[in-house]
């Protein structure tokens, strides 16, 4: 069988706490060296016309009864399980099927024969007797489960298209070992985090951070997760530094000040002043509306959004579901109670990839005030007049805005390194002066019908 050239690139995307209890699992559901199978059941997600991106909504592993028969040279489930995934998981779903085998040996696998007859003959029987013609991804792996291939079936089950696999959030693959005189002092820089592991060191070198919103929360931001290990970046803010930004953003000067510097300018600034050389920052200094800009932000890995209003928020949000991007939403409020006593909060808030809830339809976001920011100024200024804006910017402290700061990159570090669990979403808001972090369950802002996340709710 000849593998057809296509042009899409596709590729699938386990993150990794669910790799690591997918392929335990796999590991654990054989006595020696037998093959095994897993499935995974996948959101199909087009990202444009040429890119597609499959993520698991859940998995199964059969336990070994579960086997007709399960040996070294290949294995038969029993109809009874076929029929339980076909019920439970495939009837009922809007998801494409991943198949995921093991062969014997420790050498990179290759499909066999008899894996290319039951495939294709797999892959015609989904897209001829479900409605939502599910596709086939199939995966083989060494006994290990290091090493792998992944193809994708079309509805025909005559010819395939290559799948790239990542056991995480990004396209990023693990780079060989650098020479010891090649990166000596960058390794130096790292060597009070080896305790995370190499391959995370290698991942945070390898990714790249869209910023938007380069003010008080933006800057400690940037400069604590340049610090971490990130090198490559896209900083968009259209501001330029103002008196009023010095007493929270660290390393702004008042020469900086004077001479009109963007913000985004003073961000890259920061991370170069880290990275002499080995850093890749580019800087816009436009508002996230801006088509060209919204491209360079959908090329990103991770996208962040510090601002403080409510439409490039929503702009943020859309583009992340677009484009199946993570998304990080910092911000911090204060206000005076009327006994004179401070109330301040910092939120952290990640929603899940693809949907299920967001930042519009958990009200995370004021869609109001997003629609008003967006209006004409003389609109704005009505509405100001009648008090739906606030006059003045909302009060600010670096403390303040560097515990905020500080927590996300603690959760990227999480979810890069696999030991923080954020497939449903988080939202963390810390409290002061009772000095409380409030965890929302995330369970209470699923909304089904969400227009923005919804089926059709992401174009811009």
């Amino acid at each position: 069988m000849n593998n057809s050239q296509k042009s899409s690139e596709i590729s699938l995307h386990v993150p990794p706490l669910t790799w690591n209890s997918f392929r335990q699992a796999m590991l654990s559901a054989r006595n020696s060296h037998e093959e095994v199978i897993g499935f995974l059941f996948c959101q199909r997600h087009q990202i444009s016309k040429h890119q597609i991106r499959y993520f698991p909504q859940d998995w199964i592993v059969p336990a070994p009864d579960c086997y007709e028969h399960q040996s070294a040279c290949g294995l038969v489930l029993k109809e009874e399980f076929h029929l339980f995934l076909l019920e439970n998981y495939l009837s009922k779903s809007q998801l494409d099927v991943v198949h995921v085998h093991t062969h014997a040996g420790a050498e990179t696998p290759c499909f066999s024969v008899v894996d290319d007859r039951a495939e294709s003959e797999y892959a015609r029987f989904l897209s001829s007797n479900f409605s939502q013609k599910t596709r086939l991804i199939s995966g083989v792996f060494d006994e290990s489960m290091e090493q792998s291939n992944f193809r994708i079936w079309n509805k025909k089950g005559n010819d395939f298209d290559s799948v790239n696999f990542y056991h995480s959030w990004f396209e990023i693959k693990e780079v060989p070992n650098a020479q010891p005189n090649q990166q000596s002092n960058t390794n130096l820089m790292f060597s009070r985090q080896k305790v995370f592991g190499e391959v995370f060191q290698q991942q945070l070198s390898e990714l790249t951070v869209a910023l938007i919103g380069c003010g008080g929360i933006g800057a400690v931001f940037a400069e604590q997760l340049g610090r971490l290990g990130v090198k490559k970046w896209l900083l968009v803010d259209p501001d330029r530094l103002e008196i009023v930004n010095l007493n929270r953003m660290p390393g702004a000067t008042q020469q900086m000040v004077e001479k009109k510097w963007h913000k985004v300018e003073y961000v890259k600034h920061l991370i170069k002043k880290i990275y002499q050389i080995g850093s890749c920052v580019k800087t816009i200094p436009t508002a996230i509306e801006d088509k060209t800009t919204q491209q360079e932000i959908a090329a990103a890995d991770l996208i962040i959004v510090a601002t403080d209003n409510h439409r490039s928020r929503q702009i943020a949000q859309q583009l992340a579901l677009k484009y199946m991007r993570p998304l990080f939403s910092l911000g911090t409020h204060i206000d005076i109670q009327a006994d004179g006593m401070p109330r301040m909060y910092c939120r952290i808030t990640v929603p899940p990839l693809g949907g299920g809830w967001c930042l519009m339809c958990g009200n995370i976001i004021n869609l109001q005030k997003a629609a008003l920011e967006s209006a004409p100024v003389e609109i704005e200024n009505l509405a100001s007049q009648a008090g739906y804006l606030e006059g003045i910017n909302d009060p600010a402290v670096f403390w303040l805005n560097s515990i905020c700061a500080s927590t996300a990159v603690g959760v990227i570090q999480g979810m890069v390194g696999g030991f923080l669990n954020i497939e449903a979403g988080l939202d963390w808001i810390y409290q002061f002066p009772e000095s409380q972090w409030h965890k929302t369950n995330t369970d209470y802002l699923l909304t089904p019908d969400c227009y923005f996340c919804g089926s059709d709710g992401c174009d811009l």
